[in-house]
């Protein structure tokens, strides 16, 4: 039984303190911020499944127990109040959970979505060290990475020198290599089961930002700052 209510408390703990301890923590090692947020993540999705685990367990117990002796007893009586433990850890841990979340929805940042692109025709443009790359016609700024290939607007290619549209592919290319698409969309499933946690938006907010620095250092091995600048202010604007 001592099991639950430590489970549900770092459940607890992790949610709430995640985005206080983890935000802006780490601009200079975005790698191993992205693996601080999911680990403990991870972990608090342990700890809960445990703690449902061990309830229903205890539950089936619970039901052993009473069956074993007689009805009315004190032995019976005590096995029926033991088995509200259980499930009064887990009503606590939800209710912390829901007056904590509220306390932490001001300081939590909107995630930063990438604008849905719809009806998009793309075309074949070049191999960029051995990625694939393809043109997009649209009319403004616009570039991404998925799992593997890199896609990048007729407005932007027309308006980057060589250099910048060179530093942008770079960026793009830090992208795909260190598999960012697939980390930012696991946060956004993340999101997606535990809507109403402050700590899930946190969650998908930083791991973009963390991502984007992480393909910034990636493109900076192999190009100059101030054209990396340049070339991002167009996307910016």
């Amino acid at each position: 039984m001592v099991v639950i209510p430590l489970a549900v408390e770092w459940e607890i703990l992790i949610t709430t303190l995640a985005p206080l301890v983890l935000t802006n923590k780490f601009r200079s090692l975005p790698q191993l911020g992205i693996a601080l947020w999911f680990s403990s993540f991870l972990s608090a999705g342990i700890a809960t499944a445990a703690a449902f685990v061990i309830s229903i367990w205890a539950y089936f117990d619970t039901l052993a127990a009473l069956n074993a002796n007689e009805l009315g007893s004190a032995t019976w009586f005590a096995a029926l109040i033991v088995s509200f433990a259980p499930w009064l850890a887990l009503a606590v841990g939800g209710i912390s959970l829901a007056v904590f979340n509220a306390r932490l929805e001001p300081v939590v940042a909107n995630a930063k979505e990438i604008a849905p692109l719809i009806a998009m025709t793309k075309q074949p443009l070049m191999h960029f060290m051995g990625t694939r790359v393809y043109l997009v016609e649209l009319p403004f700024a616009f570039a991404l990475a998925s799992n593997r290939d890199i896609l990048i607007s007729s407005f932007a290619k027309d308006h980057l020198s060589q250099d910048e549209l060179n530093a942008v592919l770079w960026h793009e290319l830090g992208h795909v290599k260190q598999k960012h698409f697939a980390i930012k969309r696991l946060a956004r499933f993340i999101l997606a089961l535990s809507q109403r946690l402050a700590a899930s938006r946190a969650l998908v907010s930083e791991i973009e930002l963390l991502c984007e620095i992480a393909a910034d250092k990636f493109a900076l091995k192999k190009v100059n700052a101030p054209t990396l600048k340049l070339a991002r202010s167009l996307f910016e604007d």
